[in-house]
């Protein structure tokens, strides 16, 4: 029982991660030009702070590493 209670929490960290990173995409893609690689890294660093402020450690943490992803390309 303990494993699957632990695969649930692992589910539910990368959704809510997902969860962000989709929200971020759909404002990146209905106002074209308005945010930039620097702005969507600055909302994902946001994003894993407050993740992390709620104990989604997980999902803080993902938020971090596609952070860390996106500021590589610029």
């Amino acid at each position: 029982m303990h494993t699957n209670n632990k695969l649930l929490d692992e589910i539910e960290q990368r959704a809510l991660a997902e969860r962000v990173l989709l929200n971020i995409l759909r404002a990146t893609l209905t106002r074209p030009g308005a945010m930039d690689n620097q702005n969507v890294a600055m909302m994902m660093s946001v994003a894993s702070t407050e993740r992390e402020r709620h104990g989604d450690y997980k999902a803080a943490a993902l938020l971090g590493q596609w952070k860390t992803l996106v500021d590589g390309w610029t």
